[in-house]
Protein backbone atom coordinates (compact mmCIF):
# COMPACT_ATOMS: atom_id res chain seq x y z
CA UNK A 1 0.00 0.00 0.00
CA UNK A 2 1.39 3.19 -0.74
CA UNK A 3 2.17 5.52 2.03
CA UNK A 4 0.55 8.80 1.36
CA UNK A 5 -0.16 10.11 5.31
CA UNK A 6 -2.86 11.73 6.49
CA UNK A 7 -4.25 14.83 6.64
CA UNK A 8 -7.38 16.96 8.05
CA UNK A 9 -10.38 19.49 5.71
CA UNK A 10 -8.04 22.32 6.67
CA UNK A 11 -5.26 21.38 4.48
CA UNK A 12 -7.55 19.28 1.68
CA UNK A 13 -9.24 22.82 1.24
CA UNK A 14 -5.63 24.73 0.93
CA UNK A 15 -4.58 22.14 -1.44
CA UNK A 16 -7.37 21.95 -3.62
CA UNK A 17 -8.24 25.61 -3.76
CA UNK A 18 -4.91 26.84 -4.59
CA UNK A 19 -4.58 23.64 -7.22
CA UNK A 20 -8.05 25.04 -9.27
CA UNK A 21 -7.49 29.03 -8.55
CA UNK A 22 -3.83 29.33 -9.61
CA UNK A 23 -5.21 29.42 -13.36
CA UNK A 24 -6.76 32.98 -13.13
CA UNK A 25 -2.82 34.12 -12.85
CA UNK A 26 -2.21 32.35 -16.50
CA UNK A 27 -3.99 33.08 -19.44
CA UNK A 28 -7.34 32.10 -18.70
CA UNK A 29 -8.50 35.58 -18.11
CA UNK A 30 -7.69 36.74 -22.10
CA UNK A 31 -9.32 33.61 -23.22
CA UNK A 32 -12.70 34.18 -21.28
CA UNK A 33 -12.39 37.74 -22.27
CA UNK A 34 -12.43 36.52 -26.28
CA UNK A 35 -14.95 34.29 -25.28
CA UNK A 36 -17.96 36.24 -23.25
CA UNK A 37 -16.35 39.52 -23.49
CA UNK A 38 -16.84 41.64 -20.42
CA UNK A 39 -19.14 38.38 -18.79
CA UNK A 40 -16.43 36.46 -17.52
CA UNK A 41 -16.46 37.85 -14.18
CA UNK A 42 -20.15 36.15 -13.88
CA UNK A 43 -19.46 33.13 -16.04
CA UNK A 44 -16.94 31.67 -14.00
CA UNK A 45 -20.03 31.25 -11.46
CA UNK A 46 -22.32 29.34 -13.59
CA UNK A 47 -18.95 27.04 -14.27
CA UNK A 48 -18.60 26.30 -10.75
CA UNK A 49 -22.09 25.34 -10.05
CA UNK A 50 -21.69 23.00 -12.59
CA UNK A 51 -18.90 21.47 -11.08
CA UNK A 52 -20.39 21.58 -8.05
CA UNK A 53 -22.90 19.02 -9.35
CA UNK A 54 -20.35 17.28 -10.78
CA UNK A 55 -18.64 16.93 -7.38
CA UNK A 56 -22.08 15.67 -6.07
CA UNK A 57 -21.68 12.57 -8.08
CA UNK A 58 -18.12 11.81 -6.70
CA UNK A 59 -19.18 12.35 -3.34
CA UNK A 60 -21.60 10.05 -3.13
CA UNK A 61 -19.78 7.64 -4.65
CA UNK A 62 -16.93 8.07 -2.02
CA UNK A 63 -19.68 7.82 0.68
CA UNK A 64 -21.10 4.30 -0.50
CA UNK A 65 -17.42 2.90 -0.06
CA UNK A 66 -16.32 4.47 2.93
CA UNK A 67 -11.82 4.26 3.15
CA UNK A 68 -11.64 3.12 -0.70
CA UNK A 69 -10.02 6.32 -2.92
CA UNK A 70 -11.41 6.42 -7.06
CA UNK A 71 -8.91 3.93 -8.14
CA UNK A 72 -10.34 1.18 -6.19
CA UNK A 73 -13.88 2.06 -6.63
CA UNK A 74 -13.75 2.18 -10.36
CA UNK A 75 -11.99 -1.30 -10.15
CA UNK A 76 -15.09 -2.78 -7.61
CA UNK A 77 -17.80 -1.11 -9.47
CA UNK A 78 -16.56 -1.49 -12.99
CA UNK A 79 -14.07 -4.68 -13.37
CA UNK A 80 -11.18 -5.20 -13.22
CA UNK A 81 -10.95 -3.75 -17.19
CA UNK A 82 -13.02 -1.00 -17.14
CA UNK A 83 -11.63 0.00 -13.84
CA UNK A 84 -8.17 0.51 -15.50
CA UNK A 85 -9.43 2.42 -18.23
CA UNK A 86 -11.32 4.53 -16.50
CA UNK A 87 -8.15 5.31 -13.66
CA UNK A 88 -5.83 5.37 -16.72
CA UNK A 89 -8.22 8.28 -18.36
CA UNK A 90 -8.01 9.89 -14.97
CA UNK A 91 -4.04 9.83 -15.42
CA UNK A 92 -3.96 10.75 -18.42
CA UNK A 93 -5.81 13.74 -17.52
CA UNK A 94 -3.42 14.75 -14.11
CA UNK A 95 0.06 14.62 -16.28
CA UNK A 96 -1.58 16.59 -19.45
CA UNK A 97 -3.00 19.33 -16.96
CA UNK A 98 0.77 18.80 -15.23
CA UNK A 99 2.30 19.56 -18.96
CA UNK A 100 -0.04 22.62 -19.46
CA UNK A 101 0.69 24.36 -16.45
CA UNK A 102 4.37 23.48 -16.50
CA UNK A 103 4.56 25.49 -20.20
CA UNK A 104 2.41 28.50 -19.55
CA UNK A 105 4.17 29.13 -16.25
CA UNK A 106 7.42 28.85 -18.58
CA UNK A 107 6.13 30.81 -21.54
CA UNK A 108 4.82 33.56 -19.43
CA UNK A 109 7.97 33.70 -17.26
CA UNK A 110 9.88 34.36 -20.45
CA UNK A 111 7.62 36.73 -22.04
CA UNK A 112 7.55 39.53 -18.91
CA UNK A 113 10.84 38.17 -16.65
CA UNK A 114 13.47 35.92 -17.94
CA UNK A 115 13.00 36.72 -21.94
CA UNK A 116 16.52 35.55 -23.29
CA UNK A 117 16.74 32.18 -21.02
CA UNK A 118 16.74 29.26 -22.63
CA UNK A 119 13.40 27.53 -21.89
CA UNK A 120 14.84 24.03 -21.12
CA UNK A 121 17.28 25.51 -18.23
CA UNK A 122 13.20 27.42 -16.86
CA UNK A 123 12.25 23.71 -17.11
CA UNK A 124 14.55 21.49 -15.37
CA UNK A 125 14.32 23.83 -12.47
CA UNK A 126 10.82 24.18 -11.98
CA UNK A 127 10.05 20.11 -12.41
CA UNK A 128 12.73 19.49 -10.27
CA UNK A 129 11.09 21.38 -7.61
CA UNK A 130 7.84 19.50 -8.07
CA UNK A 131 10.17 16.05 -7.76
CA UNK A 132 11.29 17.26 -4.56
CA UNK A 133 8.03 17.66 -3.17
CA UNK A 134 6.80 14.52 -4.67
CA UNK A 135 9.49 12.61 -2.85
CA UNK A 136 8.66 14.17 0.53
CA UNK A 137 5.66 12.38 0.69
CA UNK A 138 1.39 14.10 0.20
CA UNK A 139 1.34 14.75 3.38
CA UNK A 140 4.30 17.46 3.09
CA UNK A 141 2.73 19.27 0.29
CA UNK A 142 -0.63 19.55 1.83
CA UNK A 143 1.01 20.82 5.25
CA UNK A 144 3.52 23.00 3.14
CA UNK A 145 -0.13 24.97 1.26
CA UNK A 146 -1.50 25.16 4.32
CA UNK A 147 1.79 27.36 5.34
CA UNK A 148 2.08 29.10 2.39
CA UNK A 149 -2.20 29.75 1.19
CA UNK A 150 -2.27 32.98 3.78
CA UNK A 151 1.14 34.87 2.41
CA UNK A 152 -0.56 33.90 -0.89
CA UNK A 153 -3.46 35.58 0.30
CA UNK A 154 -2.11 38.54 0.86
CA UNK A 155 -0.27 39.13 -1.81
CA UNK A 156 -3.36 38.58 -4.08
CA UNK A 157 -5.56 41.11 -2.01
CA UNK A 158 -2.81 43.81 -2.18
CA UNK A 159 -2.94 43.86 -5.66
CA UNK A 160 -6.37 43.93 -5.85
CA UNK A 161 -6.44 46.86 -3.56
CA UNK A 162 -3.79 48.61 -4.74
CA UNK A 163 -4.98 48.28 -8.71
CA UNK A 164 -8.28 49.82 -7.50
CA UNK A 165 -6.87 53.12 -9.15
CA UNK A 166 -6.90 51.44 -12.73
CA UNK A 167 -10.37 50.54 -12.03
CA UNK A 168 -13.33 52.13 -14.09
CA UNK A 169 -16.77 50.86 -14.05
CA UNK A 170 -17.69 51.66 -17.23
CA UNK A 171 -15.36 48.61 -18.56
CA UNK A 172 -17.83 46.34 -17.18
CA UNK A 173 -20.62 47.36 -19.61
CA UNK A 174 -22.09 45.43 -21.90
CA UNK A 175 -22.74 43.85 -18.65
CA UNK A 176 -24.09 40.94 -20.59
CA UNK A 177 -20.77 40.61 -22.72
CA UNK A 178 -21.42 39.00 -26.36
CA UNK A 179 -24.73 37.46 -25.26
CA UNK A 180 -26.17 35.92 -22.27
CA UNK A 181 -26.98 32.70 -24.22
CA UNK A 182 -22.82 32.37 -25.30
CA UNK A 183 -22.33 33.24 -21.30
CA UNK A 184 -24.48 30.18 -20.37
CA UNK A 185 -22.76 28.07 -22.74
CA UNK A 186 -19.53 28.29 -22.03
CA UNK A 187 -20.21 28.60 -18.16
CA UNK A 188 -21.71 25.14 -18.57
CA UNK A 189 -19.09 23.68 -20.74
CA UNK A 190 -16.03 25.26 -19.08
CA UNK A 191 -16.82 23.53 -15.64
CA UNK A 192 -13.88 21.55 -15.95
CA UNK A 193 -11.82 24.70 -15.05
CA UNK A 194 -12.79 23.36 -11.51
CA UNK A 195 -12.17 19.71 -12.33
CA UNK A 196 -9.28 19.38 -10.14
CA UNK A 197 -11.33 18.77 -7.34
CA UNK A 198 -11.38 15.05 -8.02
CA UNK A 199 -7.99 15.04 -6.48
CA UNK A 200 -9.99 14.62 -3.22
CA UNK A 201 -11.25 11.14 -4.74
CA UNK A 202 -7.79 10.44 -5.82
CA UNK A 203 -6.52 11.19 -2.07
CA UNK A 204 -9.71 9.96 -0.42
CA UNK A 205 -7.98 7.12 2.16
CA UNK A 206 -5.24 10.26 3.31
CA UNK A 207 -8.58 12.64 4.74
CA UNK A 208 -10.58 11.59 7.61
CA UNK A 209 -13.63 10.31 6.63
CA UNK A 210 -16.48 10.78 3.69
CA UNK A 211 -17.62 13.92 5.63
CA UNK A 212 -14.65 15.70 5.72
CA UNK A 213 -14.53 15.18 1.77
CA UNK A 214 -17.64 16.63 1.55
CA UNK A 215 -16.76 19.57 3.26
CA UNK A 216 -13.23 20.11 1.77
CA UNK A 217 -15.02 19.73 -1.97
CA UNK A 218 -17.87 22.49 -1.14
CA UNK A 219 -16.17 24.92 0.51
CA UNK A 220 -12.79 25.07 -2.33
CA UNK A 221 -15.41 24.88 -4.86
CA UNK A 222 -16.99 28.15 -3.51
CA UNK A 223 -13.66 29.66 -2.40
CA UNK A 224 -11.80 28.93 -5.79
CA UNK A 225 -15.13 30.61 -7.73
CA UNK A 226 -14.53 33.64 -5.40
CA UNK A 227 -11.26 34.29 -6.02
CA UNK A 228 -11.24 33.61 -10.13
CA UNK A 229 -14.87 35.92 -9.77
CA UNK A 230 -13.45 38.48 -7.88
CA UNK A 231 -9.65 38.02 -10.24
CA UNK A 232 -11.87 37.85 -13.40
CA UNK A 233 -13.81 41.18 -12.18
CA UNK A 234 -10.59 43.20 -11.52
CA UNK A 235 -9.42 42.16 -14.46
CA UNK A 236 -12.44 43.59 -16.71
CA UNK A 237 -12.13 46.56 -14.77
CA UNK A 238 -8.90 47.33 -15.65
CA UNK A 239 -8.53 46.13 -19.56
CA UNK A 240 -11.49 47.21 -21.87
CA UNK A 241 -12.42 44.02 -23.13
CA UNK A 242 -11.70 44.46 -26.94
CA UNK A 243 -7.69 45.08 -25.49
CA UNK A 244 -8.31 41.87 -23.01
CA UNK A 245 -7.02 39.09 -24.52
CA UNK A 246 -4.20 40.98 -25.96
CA UNK A 247 -2.75 40.46 -22.30
CA UNK A 248 -1.03 37.63 -21.67
CA UNK A 249 -0.93 37.25 -18.02
CA UNK A 250 -3.69 39.95 -16.32
CA UNK A 251 -2.57 39.64 -12.94
CA UNK A 252 1.29 40.43 -13.66
CA UNK A 253 -0.14 43.69 -16.15
CA UNK A 254 -2.36 44.66 -13.13
CA UNK A 255 0.56 44.66 -10.82
CA UNK A 256 3.15 46.48 -12.86
CA UNK A 257 0.14 49.64 -13.40
CA UNK A 258 0.17 50.00 -10.09
CA UNK A 259 2.03 53.48 -9.24
CA UNK A 260 1.40 55.85 -6.09
CA UNK A 261 4.19 58.15 -6.47
CA UNK A 262 8.22 57.45 -5.42
CA UNK A 263 7.19 55.70 -2.77
CA UNK A 264 5.05 52.79 -4.23
CA UNK A 265 5.11 51.36 -7.60
CA UNK A 266 6.15 48.25 -9.69
CA UNK A 267 5.08 45.60 -7.55
CA UNK A 268 4.90 42.77 -9.67
CA UNK A 269 7.66 40.95 -7.28
CA UNK A 270 4.45 40.60 -4.85
CA UNK A 271 2.51 39.07 -7.70
CA UNK A 272 5.65 36.97 -8.58
CA UNK A 273 5.81 35.32 -5.24
CA UNK A 274 2.67 34.12 -5.10
CA UNK A 275 2.35 32.95 -8.28
CA UNK A 276 5.86 30.90 -8.43
CA UNK A 277 5.29 29.40 -5.45
CA UNK A 278 1.20 28.50 -6.18
CA UNK A 279 2.32 27.18 -9.68
CA UNK A 280 4.65 25.32 -7.66
CA UNK A 281 2.25 24.06 -5.25
CA UNK A 282 -0.34 22.99 -7.96
CA UNK A 283 1.73 21.21 -10.55
CA UNK A 284 3.20 19.62 -7.56
CA UNK A 285 -0.05 17.93 -6.65
CA UNK A 286 -1.87 17.49 -9.95
CA UNK A 287 1.83 15.48 -10.52
CA UNK A 288 1.50 13.74 -7.54
CA UNK A 289 -1.99 12.18 -8.72
CA UNK A 290 -0.79 11.01 -11.56
CA UNK A 291 1.49 8.82 -10.09
CA UNK A 292 -0.62 8.05 -7.58
CA UNK A 293 -3.36 6.58 -9.51
CA UNK A 294 -0.72 4.93 -12.12
CA UNK A 295 0.77 3.32 -9.18
CA UNK A 296 -2.14 2.14 -7.69
CA UNK A 297 -3.34 0.88 -11.36
CA UNK A 298 -0.15 -1.06 -11.80
CA UNK A 299 -0.12 -2.35 -8.19
CA UNK A 300 3.54 -0.41 -7.80
CA UNK A 301 4.30 0.09 -3.71
CA UNK A 302 7.04 2.46 -4.29
CA UNK A 303 6.56 5.85 -5.89
CA UNK A 304 10.09 7.34 -6.09
CA UNK A 305 10.96 5.55 -9.76
CA UNK A 306 7.54 6.66 -11.27
CA UNK A 307 7.96 10.01 -9.75
CA UNK A 308 11.56 10.64 -11.83
CA UNK A 309 10.28 8.92 -14.82
CA UNK A 310 6.90 10.70 -14.95
CA UNK A 311 8.92 13.90 -14.53
CA UNK A 312 11.28 13.15 -17.62
CA UNK A 313 7.66 12.60 -19.70
CA UNK A 314 6.49 15.99 -18.37
CA UNK A 315 9.57 18.16 -19.26
CA UNK A 316 9.43 16.09 -22.46
CA UNK A 317 6.20 17.09 -23.08
CA UNK A 318 6.55 20.37 -22.22
CA UNK A 319 9.30 20.88 -24.28
CA UNK A 320 7.75 20.51 -27.27
CA UNK A 321 4.83 22.59 -27.23
CA UNK A 322 5.43 25.26 -29.99
CA UNK A 323 4.78 28.61 -28.08
CA UNK A 324 2.23 30.14 -25.89
CA UNK A 325 -0.27 30.99 -28.67
CA UNK A 326 -0.43 26.98 -29.15
CA UNK A 327 -0.60 26.73 -25.54
CA UNK A 328 -3.41 28.72 -25.04
CA UNK A 329 -5.70 28.58 -27.97
CA UNK A 330 -4.80 24.51 -28.54
CA UNK A 331 -3.87 22.61 -25.22
CA UNK A 332 -5.88 25.17 -22.38
CA UNK A 333 -9.31 25.23 -24.67
CA UNK A 334 -9.82 21.94 -25.56
CA UNK A 335 -9.03 21.36 -21.83
CA UNK A 336 -11.30 23.89 -21.05
CA UNK A 337 -13.88 22.89 -23.21
CA UNK A 338 -13.54 18.59 -23.20
CA UNK A 339 -12.58 18.31 -19.99
CA UNK A 340 -15.75 17.96 -18.30
CA UNK A 341 -16.49 14.73 -19.55
CA UNK A 342 -13.59 13.41 -18.10
CA UNK A 343 -13.71 14.88 -14.75
CA UNK A 344 -17.10 14.12 -14.08
CA UNK A 345 -19.25 11.46 -16.47
CA UNK A 346 -16.48 8.45 -15.12
CA UNK A 347 -17.79 9.02 -11.27
CA UNK A 348 -21.25 9.17 -12.36
CA UNK A 349 -21.16 6.35 -14.92
CA UNK A 350 -19.48 4.26 -11.93
CA UNK A 351 -21.94 5.73 -9.39
CA UNK A 352 -24.65 3.95 -11.51
CA UNK A 353 -23.46 0.73 -11.75
CA UNK A 354 -22.57 0.70 -7.91
CA UNK A 355 -26.10 1.43 -7.67
CA UNK A 356 -27.06 -1.13 -10.52
CA UNK A 357 -24.81 -3.83 -9.33
CA UNK A 358 -25.87 -3.52 -5.49
CA UNK A 359 -22.09 -2.70 -4.74
CA UNK A 360 -20.88 -0.65 -1.67
CA UNK A 361 -23.48 0.29 1.03
CA UNK A 362 -22.44 2.44 3.58
CA UNK A 363 -24.38 5.85 2.46
CA UNK A 364 -24.25 7.43 5.87
CA UNK A 365 -22.37 11.37 5.22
Amino acid sequence: MIKEGRFGPQEAICLTTTTIAIKMFYTSSAMVASIVGTAGWYMTLISASVAAIGFSFLYLLLKRFPGKDIVEIFEITLGRLFGFIFSAILALLMILIAVIRVREFTEVLKVYILPLTPTTFILILFIGAVVAQNILGLEVIARFSKLIVYAMLLGFFIVLILGQQNYSIHRLFPILGYGLDKTLYHGIIRSSAYGEVIILGVFAGSLQGNKYIKKAGYISLALSAFFISIGFLAFNLTFPYYTATEVTSPMYEMATLIDYGLFLQRIEPIFLFIWSIGSLLSVSVVFYSFVTVYCKMFRIQDTKPVILSASIIVFTLAAAKEDISNVTFGNVQNLRNYGGLFFYIPPLISLISAKLRNKGGSENA
